[in-house]
């Protein structure tokens, strides 16, 4: 497993997307930071400073797209952008988490 680092704007937010988002019960909290993992991934969210927090997220325009593993994707079907793609035993699909990164889940087939 790698982790991936995600600047957010509202660190308690983002939190408790990703704690839904991996299923996750190990989530590592201290002043603008945070861990939350499960055996497959793990991002370390930091609190952007202040002066930042009101800008907007690079969106689709942003140069890296992490790829996240997920149990289901089914679970979050309402919160998906575009197509669904399958690619080997693969799914894949894009969403925005609340800073509104795009990322993308899969779901092996």
């Amino acid at each position: 497993m790698s982790a991936t680092v995600i600047w957010v704007a509202d660190l308690a937010r983002s939190v408790a997307f990703y704690t839904v988002l991996f299923q996750s019960e190990d989530c590592y909290l201290a002043d603008g930071f945070a861990s939350v993992k499960n055996d497959k991934n793990e991002v370390l969210l930091h609190l952007l400073p202040e002066q930042y927090r009101d800008e907007p997220s690079m969106g689709e325009m942003n140069p890296i797209k992490p790829i996240f593993d997920v149990a289901r994707m089914s679970d979050f079907s309402s919160q998906l952008r575009g197509d669904v793609a399958t690619y080997g035993d693969w799914t894949y699909a894009d969403l925005a988490d609340p800073d509104g990164h795009i990322i993308q889940i899969r779901e092996n087939a």
